[in-house]
């Protein structure tokens, strides 16, 4: 057989690794020139490189049949996956939000596609073991690089003035957005620890992964010397940050991924009695791990009260009720569940009151579970969790397989079973955000590559009309889901340092809300937060009153939309409620539209305070009282322990003169906490 590459094929070849490098190195993206600066950025980066890869592995497919992709168990298992995860998008509550998602997140329908696409090119390009230890050396040159950034940013933070000889350096990366001389992120480029954490777990097993290849007589080469203290380096360095910065579950997944290679190799890498040794350990560990499921299925207060004492209340106790919440909603929706990037429609559902107390951290809005499991079966359902663990047993039986009968080098199925549990695990209290998912895709690119090439079937020489038609398609996708939702963040940004009111930044809000679909609820959001506040300032009286109304206008539009297309969407039918409210100043038949959206978002979430402060609000202008005092009152009633529910009551009795009603119900709030006595003499005056 011909093995001599034809230059079309060079080309495609070439372009996929120069792709794949520029697509792994996102996590070092950031620009404080878009919106959520440590999340679009990155993810617009890797989609950008993710469609090149694509569409130049798409053109040699087309080519050559021997990188079509085989049909192994890790491909159907995420062919399965992507199938539910769209059924569930189309199925689910707002497929808009499913599919775009936003750009806090970026973790939609669209983004899934992407990472299909980035693993179907991988794990069907590079079949040798050379290739992916490149790919694999620029991802620990990045995660090094995001180290050190984070040991600089650490240094810096300690210090209480920059010294004088690192101030332009402090100075210049600070306005590449890369550390923070004035603050304590944790995250580094990451912009989170805990996303940072995860990044860093994989790269931490990659670099011992890189560490035992390099180290063959094979590859005795100097350039493979140099990678194999780098490895051992590098693997220090990111073992020092995880010790060091507050992403505890990867500290503690990274751990026990090593314990778990240590068994491992006990187990199959050795004969005799230390063989025997290793599997005993295995064992017994899974019957531990099975008696501490046991333990937190029927003793859940026991184990919820060992984490309160040993990460705090106000950490452990919103994710239980948030866990459960995610559960509910599940049974709801078992199948497939509410959709992608739609977990907040259950949520605010089943709301409890005491997300608004400190014991709950003051926490009121999750758009995720925090727990991999559960955020799983809310958004896609039973299908979307099997097809999902699916993906890891896929896994585990491709690099066994290889292991156990083609007596494959044990480092590969060791480390790489290691750390996909040690992910699991460590995401059963962190959420994924797209540096974890490029490092989860490129490890199961991996393991598919080593399935083999297949020879197509027949042969299917390139037709004239390829290439063209790949460029049309690639232009297209790139400009509409790369370039406009960048333009958008860009305009979002823009419009945040505009003069208030002003026609230029009206015209700014225009371009970003039509320019993509990509985060628009969001975008509006703040749009409508920014308006408000505004408004309400000593200092713009000289703003003509027509240039106001014009942008509350626009808003309004946009909210009015937003809430029609997805009625069950709590936060923008609140946030339409109380832009309503702050136009009755130029408009008091606004009132009556505040009063109807308002009651509706109490529908929606009874449980929840805000609706009533709101519309207490409402009634207060339409000179309704005791409708606010009751709806005061009520939100009081839903968690006693809220102080904002008793500021509200107290201004709003303040307000009716009612001063024996008042001075009851200042009372009551003290008996209750007699540190608000500040902020209720702030509110109210002395009586």
């Amino acid at each position: 057989m011909n093995n001599q590459k034809s230059l079309s094929e060079k080309i495609c070849l070439w372009t996929i690794k120069i792709g794949a490098l520029g697509a792994i190195i996102s996590p070092l993206v950031v620009s404080d020139k878009f919106f959520f600066p440590f999340v679009g950025p990155k993810s617009l980066w890797f989609m950008a490189f993710s469609q090149i890869v694509f569409f130049a592995y798409l053109f040699l497919a087309l080519s050559s049949p021997k990188y079509r992709p085989r049909l192994n168990t890790l491909f159907v298992a995420f062919s399965a996956f992507l199938i539910v995860f769209a059924v569930s998008s189309v199925l689910g509550v707002d497929f808009e939000e499913s599919f775009w998602s936003k750009f806090e997140r970026m973790t939609g329908l669209l983004m899934w596609l992407h990472l299909f696409g980035f693993f179907l090119a991988l794990s069907s390009s590079f079949k040798e073991k050379k290739d992916w230890l490149q790919i694999f050396g620029v991802s620990l040159i990045a995660s090094f690089v995001i180290c050190l950034l984070y040991i600089f940013e650490k240094v810096i933070a300690a210090q209480e003035t920059v010294p004088a000889a690192m101030e332009g350096l402090v100075n210049f990366l600070d306005e590449l957005g890369l550390v923070s001389g004035d603050s304590n992120r944790g995250g580094a480029t990451l912009g989170n620890s805990s996303f940072l954490g995860t990044y860093l777990l994989f790269n931490f097993f990659i670099s011992l992964y890189l560490f035992f290849q390099t180290n063959k007589q094979k590859f005795n080469s100097q350039i493979y010397k140099i990678t194999n203290f780098f490895a051992l380096l590098s693997a220090g360095v990111i073992g020092l940050v995880l010790f060091y910065s507050t992403a505890r579950a990867a500290l503690i997944s990274a751990a026990g991924g090593l314990v778990l290679l240590g068994m491992l190799w006990l187990a199959f890498a050795n004969k005799g009695k230390i063989r025997k040794a290793g599997v005993s350990l295995l064992l017994l560990s899974a019957a531990g791990f099975l008696a501490v499921i046991s333990l937190i299925f029927y003793s859940p207060g026991l184990v919820q009260e060992r984490l309160e004492d040993r990460f705090g209340i106000s950490t452990v106790r919103p994710r239980i009720v948030v866990y459960e919440i995610a559960w509910k909603g599940f049974l709801e929706k078992p199948f497939f569940g509410w959709g992608p990037e739609n977990f907040s429609i259950p949520f605010v559902r089943h709301f409890t009151p005491k997300f608004f107390t400190e014991d709950f951290g003051n926490d009121i809005w999750y758009d995720k579970a925090h727990n991999i499991i559960f955020d799983t079966l809310a958004a896609t359902g039973i299908f979307g969790f099997l097809t999902y663990l699916f993906l890891y047993l896929a896994s585990f039986f491709v690099l066994w397989r290889k292991f156990f009968r083609e007596k494959e080098d044990f480092w590969k199925a060791g480390i790489f079973s290691s750390v996909l549990v040690a992910y699991f695990v460590q995401n059963l209290t962190v959420f994924d955000m797209i540096g974890s998912y490029l490092m989860f895709i490129l490890v199961l690119s991996f393991v598919s590559s080593d399935c083999g090439r297949k020879e197509g079937a027949f042969e299917m020489k390139p037709k004239s009309w390829f290439l063209p038609l790949i460029l049309i398609i690639f232009v297209f996708s790139f400009a509409n889901f790369v370039v406009s939702p960048a333009q958008k963040a860009h305009y979002a940004i823009s419009a945040r340092l505009l003069e208030p009111f002003s026609p230029a930044k009206l015209k700014m809000y225009e371009k970003a809300s039509d320019t993509s679909f990509v985060g628009h609820d969001q975008i509006i959001e703040a749009f409508s937060n920014s308006t408000m506040e505004f408004s309400y300032h000593q200092d713009i009286g000289y703003v003509p009153e027509e240039r106001i109304k014009a942008e509350f206008d626009f808003v309004i539009s946009e909210l009015e939309e937003t809430v029609e297309n997805n009625p069950l969407d709590y936060r923008m039918v609140l946030d339409l409620g109380t832009v309503y409210n702050a136009y009755v100043r130029f408009d008091q038949s606004a009132v009556f539209k505040a009063e109807r959206i308002l009651k509706y978002a109490i529908e929606l979430s009874p449980n929840n305070q805000q609706g009533y402060w709101y519309l207490a609000q409402t009634m207060l202008y339409n000179n309704k009282m005791e409708e606010a005092i009751a709806l005061a009152e009520k939100a009081l009633e839903l968690e006693p322990e809220v102080e904002r529910s008793h500021l509200i009551l107290l201004q709003i009795l303040k307000f009716n003169g009612d001063q024996e009603r008042l001075l009851e119900a200042k009372n009551r709030a003290l008996e209750i906490n007699p540190e608000w006595a500040t902020s209720i003499s702030s509110a109210i005056g002395q009586l």
